[in-house]
């Protein structure tokens, strides 16, 4: 089987838990870089990149190199010597995304859009000048997704395999305002070590489960399932190197690795003063597989008391924006942390929160932290031990 380049993307302040999970797919990791890594395999390598990697936003497969572009026409004459009709065929819609970084070599600036434009002229000059029907462009779900990353002279020409981003699992059909993605609550819940309590048989809850993503993540790690497994569509399924008849039996593979069987599983819990959330939750629940394996209750975290002598929370508090907001929600955080300080002796506890102010008002010293981005949000992931 032929060896690929891939290139993985995630959110920022997640590329070292990803860099774990890529080694255990396994695949040979080749470059790491801020928000992502490059790593080889083969087909099947990009098979459960996109089936199980639960970090990852996209799964990039490098098709070209090419070095001393200036220039668009340069970009032109680089794309047009690539053999596109043996990518995808003429009748399938294509898209075209140019990122550039900075340079003092090139002696032009670059227009993202300009340059993507010309590139769509090469693939398209290149059916043209073979015979073949023009294909169509289309930004709204385009069968190929091609991604050019232009930095200092050098160019690289991707096919994006995942299609729509790997965040979207296929299991939330509602939620509420500003949920937190679902790669990077997985994320936080590899960062905090749940895979280890999974193991250790310790329980699980999110205090403020919102809709239910973080809750949905950990019942996925803990039952072994993986993030893919609900999505109807890749980036791959129009590429001709695809393989159908692999790829179904790597999905049904990878299937078999579920355990549903509520004996064998950790107790997970969450909760949230919203009745309205809880719901969300169930239902989001439900839809990923999930009915019956997750304790859920409407309560204020201040009144709950932990189920086990040890476990895990991880949560996404209420955030404010405005300094009115922030001020307002103070007393929480002071309640979050004597909560855990006299409720949950002997458990961790994972928070992330974009405001330093309410950081410090939990008033409890942090194990380590993180330093991520929770949608255009810097945001801060700290770890409490409980003693």
């Amino acid at each position: 089987m032929s060896k690929f380049t891939f290139f993985a993307i995630c959110p920022g302040g997640l590329d070292e838990a990803m860099r774990k999970e890529i080694e255990k797919l396994p695949a040979k990791i080749t470059a790491a870089y801020p928000g992502g890594v490059e790593f080889e395999g083969d087909l099947r390598t990009a098979y459960l990149a996109n089936l199980k990697l639960r970090t990852a936003s996209r799964i990039l497969l490098l098709l070209a190199r090419f070095k001393k572009i200036f220039k668009p026409e340069e970009l032109y004459a680089a794309l047009a010597g690539i053999d596109w009709s043996g990518i995808f065929e003429s009748n399938s819609t294509f898209a075209v995304y140019l990122t550039a970084g900075e340079t003092k070599e090139r002696r032009i600036p670059v227009n993202p859009q300009f340059w993507a434009l010309k590139a769509k002229d090469a693939i398209v000059d290149h059916f043209r000048n073979k015979g073949l029907e023009r294909p169509n462009v289309s930004r709204d779900e385009p069968d190929i997704t091609i991604r050019l990353h232009l930095h200092d002279q050098i160019l690289k020409v991707y096919l994006d395999l995942s299609g729509p981003s790997l965040h979207e699992r296929g299991y939330r059909t509602s939620t509420l305002e500003a949920p937190i993605k679902e790669n990077l609550a997985a994320g936080l819940l590899l960062l905090s070590g749940w895979q280890y309590f999974c193991n250790e048989g310790f329980a699980f809850h999110d205090p403020f489960c919102g809709s239910g993503t973080i809750l949905v993540e950990a019942a996925m790690i803990a039952t072994r399932t993986a993030p893919g497994l609900y999505r109807r569509r890749f980036g791959f399924f129009a590429w001709l190197g695809h393989q159908p008849e692999l790829f179904q039996s790597i999905f049904e593979e990878v299937s078999a690795e579920r355990v549903l069987d509520p004996g064998r599983l950790p107790v997970l819990s969450g909760s949230d003063h919203n009745p309205e959330a809880v719901e969300l939750t169930r239902s989001n629940l439900e839809n990923a597989g999930f009915r019956g394996l997750v304790q859920l209750s409407v309560r204020r975290f201040e009144s709950s008391n932990a189920l086990q002598s040890k476990g895990l929370i991880v949560t996404n508090p209420p955030y404010g924006v405005r300094l009115d907001e922030i001020e307002t929600l103070i007393p929480l955080y002071r309640d979050i942390g004597s909560t855990l300080k006299h409720h949950y002796k002997n458990w961790t506890a994972g928070i992330i929160t974009s405001e330093k102010k309410l950081i410090h008002s939990i008033g409890l010293k942090s194990e380590k932290h993180f330093d991520l981005r929770n949608g255009g949000l810097e945001s801060r992931f700290s770890i409490y031990r409980l003693y």
